[in-house]
């Protein structure tokens, strides 16, 4: 499972944009797939060790999406002059009592203990910034990663 330490050891420069842009706000936003079709909700990602994590509510419909299809996107909210962020992949439920602890300490946001939590498999990524905001000739820089 390629995660968030393979992004950050192969394209450093893309795991410190991820890293400033999702935690810039602190919320980013996660597309999911319900049995009828997608779903966009909002969500509080957090870093911790060299993982990527969600802690999402039980009763929420994006952990019912997630168990139903653990495939996801997360979209970072935009930063300065536009920039984007994304990752895509799996999410995978953290049993893990240490793990768990590990992602606890790390959150920044009010939560409940027994919250499921969801490790991010990172498998693409997307990073956009833009040359010449507000000039002629302003363009999308666009550079992708992928683990396979």
């Amino acid at each position: 499972m390629s995660d968030w330490s393979d992004l950050a050891a192969q394209r450093p420069d893309f795991a410190a944009a991820g890293a400033r842009l999702f935690t810039q706000f602190g919320v980013a936003w996660l597309g999911t797939v319900a049995p009828d079709g997608p779903r966009l909700a909002p969500v509080c990602p957090v870093l911790s060790g060299a993982a990527l994590y969600l802690i999402v509510a039980r009763h929420t419909p994006k952990y019912r999406h997630l168990q139903h299809n653990p495939r996801y996107v997360l979209h970072a909210c935009l930063g300065a002059d536009d920039e984007e962020f994304q990752v895509r992949g799996t999410a995978h439920e953290v049993p893990a009592a240490a793990e768990r602890s590990a992602v606890h300490q790390a959150a920044t946001f009010s939560f409940q203990a027994d919250d499921p939590i969801f490790r991010l498999a990172v498998v693409h990524s997307l990073w956009c910034h833009w040359e010449n905001v507000g000039q002629p000739g302003t363009r999308a820089i666009r550079q992708r990663w992928s683990a396979v």
